[in-house]
C-alpha cells in the first residue's frame, strides 16, 4: 500500500521531464512538416487580408474613414509576412547536413523547426484578430466656410447681422431668404454659416441644394453624409425617420436648404421643427418666390435686395482691374441691373479688353430695358459666353451645362468630352485630360463655374446653367428633360435635327421603337436615383437603327438583361457609359470596332440561368 503513492508521483514526475524532452525532440524530426503547416497558415493570412483589403477599398470608395484598429491589423500582416518570408528564405539556404551531407544537421532542423511552430503560433493569433465586423466608420465633412473672396458690403452685412440675430433666437427655428436669381443668396449663408460657427451659436452646419424639382432621397443622403451617419434604407419614410431620430440626438445645428422653388414638406425628409421638437436644429432657406416660404409657414422672412450703383461699382472695379475709360465703366456696371453675379462675369469678362470691345458690351446690354431683368442676365452671359476664345471651351461650357446639375466631378466630363471629339488637337488621354483641367479653369475664371464642394468637383449656377442650357437648345438643336416628367417627345421634324438627347433622372413611361435621329451624335438616359421600376425601363432593338452618328451613348442606372441588337449599327460610337447599371449579356459591345472610352463605374453583372 505505501508504494501506491510512490508510484503515482513517479509517473508524474516521468510525464513532466518526459513531455518537454518529446517536444524538443519532435522539432528534429517534424522539421519539414512544421514548415510546411507555417506555409499553409501564412496563406490563410494573405487570404483574409486580401478580404480585409478590398472591404477597406470599398469603404474608401465610398468617402468612409477606415478604422485604426483594422488599419493596424493590415500592418501587422503585412510585417508577419515579411518576416516569415525572410525565415523561409533562410531555412531554404540553410546547410541542412553535416559530416560531408552524409547525416541530417540536427541543430539546424531543431533550430528551425522550433522557430517555425513559434512563427506559426504567432501567424495564427493575427488570424484570430482579423475578424472584424466593419472596417469603416462615417465621419462629417469639414465645413469648409465661406468663399475667400467673399466682399463685404453695408446693404449684406444688415442682412447677414438681422439673420445672425434671429438665429440665437429660441423660439424661432425656420428663416427664410429670398430675392431674384444672382442676387447673391448662396454666398450671403455661407457667410452667415461661417459666423454662426465661429461664434459658437451652432456646432455644426449641414447645407444642401433643393433645386427645381426636388430629389428627397438625394437631400436625406447629403444631410446624412454632413452628418457622418449613414441611410441604408431604401424608402423615403424610413429614411426620413431614421434622419429625424438622428437630428434630435444632435445639439446646435443649422441646416441650410439652398434654391428652394417650391413648397416642401421638411418632416418627408427627416428635418424635425415647430413646437415638440429641439430649439438646437435650425433651418435657414433660400428661394426665388416669397410666396414659398408663406405657403411652408416659416417664421422669419428675409428680402435680399440687388446692389444699390455705389456698390455695384465697387464690386465692378475690383474685377475689372485697371479702368481706363471710368465713364464707359461705370454705363456698363450700371447696366447690370446690381445683381452680383452680371457685375462678375461682365467685369472679369471685359479685363483687359480694348476700348472697341467695351463699347460693343455696351451696346448688347442696352438692348433691354431695365425692367426685363431675365433678357438682362441672358445678354450678360452671352457676352461673356462670346469673350471665350475658341469652338473647344465653348463647347466644354455647353457640356458642362448640360451635366452639372450639382456638384460634379471634373474627370467626369472627360469620357464625353472624348467622346464627341472636344479636344481633336490632344493625341493621347493625358492631353486631354489636360486640356480639360485647362479649359475648367479658364471658365472658373471668366465665372461661368464655380468651385464645388469637395476637392476636384465643379458646380453652375443656376441662372448661368439656365442660359447655357439655352444655348444648346436653340443653337445646337439639343432636346432635354431633367428631373422632370416627360410629357411628350419632340416632333419628328425636330428628332431629324437634334444633335443630342439629354433624359436625366426624368420619368420617362416609355421609350419609341426607334428614334430618327440621323444627326444624333450624343443620348443620355440616366435613370440612377430614380424610383426602382424605371431601372426596369425597355431598351426596344431598334431604338439606335438611325442613330449611325452618335458618338456617345450614356446608360446609366438600367437593368438591361441584354444590349439592343441595333447597338450594331453605331460605328462611330467612340464612348459608352453604363454606370450603375445591372447587366447580364454585353457581347454586343464587341461589335463596337471604334470604342474609345467604355464606363461600367458601379456597374453588377448577372448571369442568370434560363
Amino acid at each position: 500500500m505505501i508504494w501506491a503513492p510512490v508510484i503515482s508521483i513517479a509517473s508524474k514526475l516521468a510525464e513532466y521531464l518526459f513531455l518537454p524532452i518529446r517536444r524538443q525532440i519532435g522539432y528534429v524530426f517534424n522539421h519539414n512538416s512544421n514548415i510546411q503547416e507555417l506555409k499553409v497558415q501564412v496563406e490563410k493570412l494573405q487570404g483574409e487580408r486580401q478580404s480585409v483589403q478590398h472591404r477597406v477599398d470599398e469603404a474608401k470608395r465610398h468617402g468612409q474613414d477606415i478604422e485604426d484598429i483594422v488599419d493596424k491589423w493590415l500592418k501587422s500582416v503585412d510585417d508577419a509576412n515579411l518576416e516569415v518570408g525572410k525565415f523561409l528564405q533562410d531555412n531554404d539556404t540553410a546547410n541542412m547536413k553535416c559530416f560531408m551531407g552524409l547525416c541530417p544537421n540536427l541543430k539546424m532542423h531543431y533550430q528551425f523547426s522550433r522557430k517555425a511552430t513559434k512563427k506559426k503560433e504567432v501567424v495564427v493569433q493575427i488570424q484570430s484578430e482579423g475578424k472584424f465586423d466593419r472596417v469603416s466608420y462615417y465621419t462629417s465633412p469639414p465645413w469648409t466656410g465661406p468663399s475667400k473672396d467673399y466682399e463685404v458690403f453695408e446693404s449684406r452685412t444688415l442682412v447677414l447681422k438681422e439673420i445672425v440675430g434671429v438665429l440665437k433666437d429660441d423660439e424661432v427655428n425656420t428663416i427664410g431668404l429670398y430675392g431674384m436669381g444672382g442676387v447673391g443668396k448662396t454666398t450671403l449663408v455661407k457667410e452667415v454659416a461661417s459666423q454662426v460657427r465661429e461664434q459658437g451659436i451652432f456646432r455644426k452646419v449641414v447645407t444642401t441644394t433643393i433645386t427645381h424639382v426636388a430629389d428627397i432621397k438625394r437631400i436625406q443622403q447629403e444631410i446624412a453624409e454632413w452628418l457622418g451617419c449613414k441611410l441604408v434604407e431604401e424608402t423615403v419614410r424610413v429614411r426620413a425617420a431614421r434622419l429625424s431620430e438622428h437630428l434630435k440626438r444632435e445639439e446646435k445645428i443649422l441646416i441650410i436648404l439652398d434654391d428652394i422653388w417650391s413648397r416642401i414638406k421638411l418632416e418627408e425628409i427627416g428635418i424635425p421643427f415647430g413646437n415638440g421638437h429641439n430649439t438646437g436644429c435650425k433651418i435657414l432657406m433660400t428661394s426665388r418666390n416669397q410666396n414659398v416660404f408663406l405657403e411652408m409657414d416659416v417664421l422669419r422672412v428675409f428680402r435680399l435686395e440687388v446692389f444699390q450703383d455705389k456698390e455695384a461699382w465697387h464690386l465692378f472695379q475690383k474685377k475689372v482691374g485697371n479702368v481706363k475709360h471710368p465713364d464707359l465703366a461705370i454705363e456698363v456696371a450700371k447696366r447690370c441691373a446690381g445683381l452680383p453675379i452680371l457685375i462678375v462675369t461682365v467685369a472679369t469678362a471685359l479685363k483687359n479688353k480694348q476700348l472697341f470691345e467695351w463699347k460693343n458690351a455696351l451696346e448688347q446690354l442696352k438692348r433691354f430695358d431695365d425692367s426685363e431683368m431675365d433678357e438682362q442676365v441672358t445678354s450678360a452671359l452671352k457676352l461673356s459666353y462670346n469673350f471665350l476664345k475658341g469652338e473647344e471651351i465653348k463647347s466644354l461650357f455647353l457640356l458642362c451645362g448640360l451635366h452639372v446639375f450639382r456638384s460634379y466631378q471634373v474627370d467626369n466630363l472627360l469620357k464625353y468630352a472624348v467622346g464627341l471629339g472636344l479636344f481633336k488637337r490632344s493625341k493621347t488621354l493625358e492631353e486631354a485630360r489636360n486640356r480639360l483641367h485647362k479649359y475648367v479653369s479658364d471658365l472658373k475664371a471668366s465665372c461661368l463655374l464655380l468651385e464645388g464642394i469637395h476637392k476636384g468637383e465643379i458646380m453652375m449656377h443656376d441662372v448661368v446653367r439656365n442660359f447655357a442650357i439655352s444655348v444648346a437648345s436653340t443653337d445646337h438643336n439639343v432636346f432635354m428633360v431633367a428631373y422632370d416628367t416627360l410629357l411628350e417627345w419632340p416632333s419628328k421634324d425636330g428628332l431629324e435635327q437634334c444633335s443630342a438627347i439629354y433624359l436625366l433622372q426624368s420619368e420617362i413611361p416609355e421609350l419609341p421603337a426607334a428614334f430618327e435621329c440621323p444627326k444624333l451624335e450624343s443620348f443620355l438616359l440616366d435613370n440612377f436615383l430614380l424610383d426602382a421600376k424605371y431601372a426596369f425601363l425597355k431598351i426596344p432593338d431598334g431604338l439606335f437603327s438611325t442613330m449611325k452618328e452618335l458618338k456617345v451613348l450614356d446608360l446609366t442606372g438600367l437593368h438591361l438583361s441584354s444590349l439592343p441588337s441595333s447597338l450594331q449599327y453605331l460605328q462611330n460610337l467612340q464612348t459608352l457609359c453604363l454606370d450603375h447599371c445591372v447587366l447580364e449579356d454585353i457581347g454586343a459591345i464587341g461589335q463596337l470596332n471604334n470604342l474609345q472610352v467604355l464606363s461600367l463605374a458601379l456597374t453588377l453583372f448577372s448571369c442568370q440561368k434560363k
